[in-house]
């Protein structure tokens, strides 16, 4: 996890101003981050903000490769916009593991994207991990756990 960058600490310092006292002491874990990545970051966003998307996956096995901890509870994301700029702060509210296959509906659903098919986050997830899967040590997207976070917008 790399450390905020001076817009990112003013936008969570912010959001500390506007807790009361007793509620800045619990907060600890804080990161800034596109969703997804850079080309698609703006559309995920405005999706977060809408309401419609309160969810979002990744793959264990990219986190072990990367030597990062595993998304917890509690935890604060600044989601960056297209253009480095804070958009949104989510708070994780709780973290799910599935193999690829195994991935149920509700997360489709949770993850706000296209129809909200199960058809349809396989088909995109697959082409968005496929390509990865040879630095994280996978054969097949079937190998992959995947690691879906529920957030709460929190700040904007």
């Amino acid at each position: 996890m790399k450390p905020l960058r001076e817009h990112e600490r003013a936008y969570w310092e912010r959001y500390l101003a506007s807790l009361a006292p007793g509620e800045r002491q619990a907060l600890a874990h804080v990161e800034a981050s596109y969703a997804g990545n850079r080309e698609i970051t703006d559309s995920l966003l405005a999706l977060y903000l809408s309401g419609r998307k309160f969810a979002g996956s990744s793959v264990l096995e990219d986190f072990r490769t990367a030597g990062d901890p595993l998304p917890a509870a509690g935890n604060h994301w600044i989601l960056l916009n297209s253009r480095d700029e804070p958009g949104a702060l989510l708070r994780t509210v709780r973290v799910e593991q599935h193999k690829f296959m195994d991935v149920p509906e509700a997360i489709a659903i949770a993850e706000g994207e296209g129809d909200l098919s199960l058809e349809y986050w396989r088909r995109v997830h697959r082409a968005f991990y496929e390509p990865h899967l040879p630095k994280w040590g996978l054969a097949q997207i079937e190998d992959a756990t995947i690691v879906t976070e529920f957030f709460e917008l929190v700040w904007r």
